[in-house]
C-alpha cells in the first residue's frame, strides 16, 4: 500500500502539501523522496520557492487540472467536513431522520458512530415535537458534534458547495442567475460558558456551512441587529450575555435554544436560572455530563427548566424523590427506608427515561477507539531524597508522627490530645497533616515547586523552615539556583519524574507523536515550561490565564502545525 502511493509522486511534480504554519494545503514542489529508518516515506517540497520542508507523503495531494491550469479546489474539495487523515468509520450515506426529508448529511455522517446517530435521533425526535430534553453523555462522546449533526438536519445543510451557494444574500443569488428559496428561516440559540464560545464557532465551521452570529464582547449591538434581520442561523453566546440581552433576544423567535454545560441551572433562586426560564422557547435542549453533582434538587432544578412539569412541583419532587432516595442513602438507614429509596429511584428513572439520555464510555466501549493505559512510576533522585528526609525529620513532621503515642505526663490520653495538641508555633495537628502531605507531594514531583510565591501564610512558614533545613546541606545547588536558576529548575536531574519525562519526549519526537502534558499545578507547568524553553522545544501552554480567543488558536495550531507536539495543560481547565 505504502509502496504505491510513493509510487505515485515524482521529483519535479506540482502537489498540494499542509503549510507547516497553518496546515492549510497550499500549491508546491516535491525536490526528493526519502525514507527515514523507521520505513515512512516523506517528500521534500518546495512552497512557491520559500524554505524547503519535509512533509509525510501520505498527506500530499495531487493538484487537480483543467486545460493545462492548476485549480486547487473542486465540488469534492468544498465538503464540510474534511479529515483526509481520519478513517471513516461509516459510509458515506445520508441517515435519514424523518420522512419529510430531514436527514443527518452524507458528509458529517460517515464520521459518526452509531450511538451518535442514536443522539442526533433522540434531539431531533424531542424538536420534532416542540419538547425539551437533556443529553448527558459522558465528556469526551461528542455532544458537541451531535448537536452540529442535529442543526445541519434541520437546517436542510448538504455539506457541500449547495450550502454556500443557499447561504448567499439573496441580491447575490440573482445575480447568478438562481430564484433565491422560499422557505422558513430557522434560528437556533447556543448559550455556552464563555471558556468554550469560541471553540463552539470552530466546530460549526469545520463540520458544516453555517451563518453564525456569536453574540459577545464590543460588537454584540452589531450582531444583536444581524439576528434581528434573519441573517443567523446559529447565534453564539454566553450565560452573562444572554442576562444583559435577554429582552432584546426575547424578541427573536427562536426554533430552539441548547444550552452547554447545563447543570450550572441548578439553583432554583440563581440569576442564572431565573434568566434561562426568562428565554422565551419552548424547545430547550441542555448538555452536560453531570447532571447531578451535589443533590437531587439540582436534578430537579435542571430537568424543571427543560421540561417544565415533569417531575412536578419542588415540593413534590422533595417528598416523592429526593427524600426517600436520600434516606435510603444513609448509612443508617433502616430495610424500610432502603427499599423505599430503591423504590423512589426506579420511579424517577422511569419518569425521565424519555427526556434524559446518558452513555457512558463503558457502555459503549466497543464503538470507541482502543485506548491503552500506562502507568510509569519514577524514582526520587538523590536530591529529592535528600529534602524528603529533610522533610521527614524536621519537628513538625515528628510531632505528627508521634500524636497517637501516649503522652508522657502519665495522663493515659494520646499525646495529640493532651499536652501536645499544637506546635511551637500554635498550629494545630489537622492543620500540619495537611500542609505538610502538601510539602512531600511537591518535594515528589519537582524541588523547584518549593518556592513561597502563591501559597498561603501557613505554607509559606512550612516551606521556608523545610528550606533552611535542607538547602544549606546542598550549598552547590543554591548557588546555581542564584547564577542560572532558568536552567538550573529545569533540569531534570533534580526530579526523578522530569528524567522520565525526558526519556518519553525524545521517543515520541523520534515518532512525531503528539503530547499533551496535563498537570494539576500550574507552578510545575511553570517548571516543564522551563524545560521545554531550555531544551528547544516548541510548545504550547493552556491554563485559567489563557483568553478564551487564545485557547481556540492555540488547540488550532497544536493540532495543524508539525513542529509544535507539546502542549502543556492545566487540569483545571474541564472543557480542553
Amino acid at each position: 500500500m505504502c509502496e504505491d502511493i510513493v509510487d505515485r509522486w515524482h521529483v519535479g511534480e506540482k502537489c498540494l502539501a499542509p503549510f507547516p504554519e497553518s496546515g492549510k494545503l497550499c500549491e508546491a514542489t516535491i525536490k526528493s523522496i526519502e525514507k527515514d529508518k523507521n520505513g515512512k516515506s516523506f517528500a521534500l517540497v518546495s512552497f512557491l520557492d520559500s524554505e524547503e520542508k519535509r512533509i509525510l507523503i501520505t498527506k500530499l495531494y495531487k493538484v487537480k487540472t483543467d486545460h493545462g491550469k492548476s485549480l486547487i479546489f473542486d465540488d469534492d474539495d468544498l465538503e464540510k467536513p474534511y479529515f483526509p487523515d481520519r478513517r471513516l468509520p461509516s459510509p458515506a450515506v445520508a441517515f435519514e431522520l424523518s420522512k419529510n426529508g430531514d436527514c443527518i448529511p452524507y458528509t458529517i455522517n460517515r464520521y459518526l458512530r452509531d450511538y451518535q446517530r442514536e443522539g442526533v435521533q433522540f434531539l431531533y425526535g424531542h424538536y420534532a415535537h416542540k419538547r425539551g430534553c437533556i443529553l448527558g453523555d459522558d465528556m469526551g462522546l461528542g455532544k458537541t458534534i451531535q448537536v452540529i449533526s442535529f442543526l445541519a438536519a434541520v437546517l436542510h445543510k448538504k455539506g457541500t458547495r449547495k450550502d454556500m451557494e443557499n447561504n448567499m444574500p439573496d441580491f447575490l443569488l440573482r445575480t447568478v442567475k438562481k430564484e433565491p428559496k422560499c422557505v422558513p428561516k430557522k434560528t437556533f440559540l447556543v448559550v455556552a460558558p464563555l471558556s468554550v464560545l469560541y471553540n463552539w464557532r470552530d466546530e460549526l465551521d469545520i463540520w458544516g456551512y453555517f451563518r453564525i452570529g456569536v453574540l459577545h464582547g464590543s460588537q454584540k449591538d452589531n450582531e444583536l441587529t444581524r439576528i434581528k434581520q434573519g441573517k443567523c442561523e446559529v447565534v453564539l453566546t454566553t450565560y452573562e450575555t444572554l442576562r444583559l440581552c435577554l429582552d432584546e433576544l426575547n424578541s427573536v423567535e427562536w426554533s430552539a435554544v441548547i444550552v452547554d454545560e447545563a447543570h450550572r441551572i441548578k439553583n432554583p433562586k440563581a440569576q442564572i436560572t431565573k434568566t434561562m426560564k426568562g428565554l422565551k422557547c419552548i424547545v430547550r435542549i441542555g448538555l452536560t455530563g453531570t447532571i447531578l453533582q451535589n443533590n437531587m434538587k439540582e436534578l430537579w432544578c435542571v430537568m424543571d427548566w427543560a421540561i417544565p412539569g415533569l417531575l412536578g412541583s419542588k415540593v413534590y419532587f422533595k417528598k416523592k424523590f429526593s427524600d426517600p432516595v436520600e434516606h435510603g442513602q444513609r448509612h443508617t438507614a433502616t430495610k424500610r427506608e432502603l427499599a423505599t429509596g430503591r423504590k423512589a429511584m426506579q420511579k424517577l428513572a422511569g419518569k425521565m427515561s424519555g427526556w434524559f439520555l446518558r452513555r457512558t464510555k463503558a457502555l459503549i466501549s466497543d464503538q470507541l477507539p482502543k485506548k491503552e493505559d500506562r502507568i510509569v512510576y519514577c524514582s526520587l533522585t538523590e536530591f529529592q531524597k535528600a529534602v524528603y528526609q529533610a522533610v521527614l525529620e524536621t519537628e513538625d513532621v515528628n510531632l505528627i508522627l508521634r500524636a497517637w503515642v501516649p503522652c508522657s505526663c502519665n495522663s493515659g490520653r494520646r499525646r495529640k490530645n493532651c499536652c501536645y495538641k499544637t506546635n511551637f508555633h500554635g498550629e494545630t495537628m489537622k492543620a500540619l497533616y495537611f500542609s505538610y502531605l502538601t510539602v512531600l507531594r511537591k518535594v515528589a514531583n519537582h524541588a523547584a515547586l518549593l518556592q513561597t510565591e502563591n501559597t498561603s501564610k501557613q505554607q509559606k512558614t512550612h516551606i521556608k523552615r523545610v528550606c533552611n533545613q535542607v538547602f544549606s546541606k546542598f550549598p552547590d545547588f543554591v548557588q546555581l539556583s542564584n547564577d542560572a536558576a532558568f536552567e538550573t529548575i529545569s533540569d531534570p536531574k533534580y526530579s526523578g519524574k522530569m528524567k522520565v519525562l525526558q526519556q518519553l519526549l525524545n521517543h515520541f519526537r523520534k515518532n512525531r507523536d503528539k503530547v499533551l502534558l496535563f498537570s494539576f499545578s500550574t507552578k510545575l507547568l511553570d517548571v516543564l515550561e522551563r524545560y521545554c524553553m531550555a531544551s528547544g522545544l516548541d510548545y504550547r501552554r493552556l491554563d485559567g490565564n489563557t483568553k478564551s480567543e487564545d485557547r481556540v488558536k492555540i488547540v488550532r495550531e497544536f493540532n495543524s502545525m508539525q513542529d509544535i507536539n507539546i502542549c502543556l495543560v492545566s487540569t483545571m481547565i474541564t472543557e480542553i
